[in-house]
């Protein structure tokens, strides 16, 4: 399946150029062993600051918040490399 870079893909249509029956939200991490998958909204009601910048090559991604049952306010701090469960 041959694409040009705005094209727009189906969530499934997605799923079988990377052969992956699923995709999670977010960071999809070594999808490949040459390269990993960030899914983003570009919607203007997106819950997250991501944006590709006028290169098309570059990206600021901001991630995912740190759960809810951990801070009062998700968006503020930075979720942490280890949770407190682990050592």
């Amino acid at each position: 399946m041959s694409r040009i870079l705005d094209d727009i893909l189906s969530y499934r249509e997605m799923c079988d150029a990377e052969g992956s029956q699923t995709m999670q939200r977010g960071m999809n991490f070594r999808m490949n062993p040459s390269y990993s998958v960030f899914l983003m909204s570009q919607k203007s009601n997106a819950p997250y600051a991501d944006k590709i910048y006028d290169d098309g090559v570059t990206i600021e991604y901001e991630g995912h918040d740190l759960a809810k049952n951990y801070t009062e306010n998700p968006k503020i701090q930075n979720q942490p490399e280890k949770l407190p469960s682990v050592k």
